[in-house]
């Protein structure tokens, strides 16, 4: 009896996990439903309904060909061409890091900042700084009207996926895209910045998992010795980008450096008004973003 889909596909999830390309046998099914969805045109519901039908001789080329490449670690977002991140779809590839649902995190502490914002009746001026694929200024532009947008990146090849997405989701007239060194390309200033820089330590990169380490851009990742260095640099340009009056800062960090990041931010900032510090944990209760409010109300 020729083998099924539904067959082919656990004996690929098991492969999957044999190569530590997943995780676990649920983990591994569910990137071989989503290869296989890709290679037939298919979403994943067709897959499973389709679990009992045997395979389409070309569709099933196909799936090998995927199957391979993530074999190889390559990003699953790679291979299918783009990932999902606060409800909107971003078209990703090689020269960008891929958007991780615990970036989510930043964004929702930044849509508060700015509905929270003194004036968010009127204009409120927000950059995005290292943007990448333009997830989280894109997801910020279509999320808050009243926020006008800038996103930055040093990047070219990441800013050309910020461009692709920024079309699809017909953004051209909200977010503008400019290329430099962190806030220098920036001409007016700014109410909120919002920055997700490199902050993995430079002797931890090695320890990354293959799909990161081989195949996302090394400079979206690495933060030097302690891997605060972006954020450093970044700390040093606010106080010339930043509006003298109700301003916020928010920042990504990793595990364990929250602190550290509070203590930058207060330091580049100053005390007048004295600054609000705040701390947003992702769904793994990591302390993920770090928020510095100045001139807010306060609740």
């Amino acid at each position: 009896m020729p083998p099924r889909i539904s067959g082919r596909l656990l004996e690929a999830a098991r492969q999957l996990v044999a190569a530590r390309a997943a995780d676990d046998l649920d983990e591994g099914r569910l990137e071989a439903e989503l290869l296989y969805g890709e290679a037939a045109g298919w979403d994943r519901v067709h897959v499973l309904a389709s679990g009992a039908e045997v395979p389409d001789t070309a569709v099933l080329g196909r799936f090998e060909t995927l199957l391979l490449r993530r074999l190889a670690h390559e990003p699953l977002a790679y291979i299918l061409g783009r990932r999902e991140f606060y409800g909107l779809t971003f078209e990703v590839g090689p020269g960008c890091l891929v958007p991780r649902p615990e970036t989510e995190t930043l964004v929702e502490a930044g849509l508060a900042a700015i509905r929270e914002h003194p004036h968010a009746r009127r204009l409120v001026r927000v950059a995005d700084v290292g943007t990448g694929s333009g997830a989280i200024a894109l997801s910020i532009a279509h999320h808050a009207l009243q926020a006008q947008v800038v996103a930055i990146d040093a990047s070219s090849e990441a800013l050309a996926w910020a461009g692709t997405n920024r079309r699809r989701l017909a953004l051209e007239g909200r977010v503008v895209l400019l290329t430099g060194d962190l806030l220098e390309p920036v001409g007016e200033p700014l109410d909120v910045v919002l920055a997700n820089l490199p902050y993995i330590p430079s002797d931890e990169v090695d320890a990354l998992p293959e799909v990161i380490r081989s195949h996302e851009p090394h400079l979206a990742v690495d933060g030097g010795p302690d891997g605060l260095d972006a954020y450093r640099a970044l700390c040093a340009q606010l106080p010339a980008h930043l509006v003298d009056g109700p301003r916020a800062v928010l920042v990504e960090v990793g595990s364990g450096q929250a602190t550290f990041a509070a203590d930058l931010l207060t330091a580049a900032l100053g005390d007048t008004p004295a600054p609000e510090v705040r701390y947003h944990r992702d769904l793994a209760g990591t302390r993920r973003v770090v928020e510095v409010r100045q001139g807010y109300p306060r609740n």
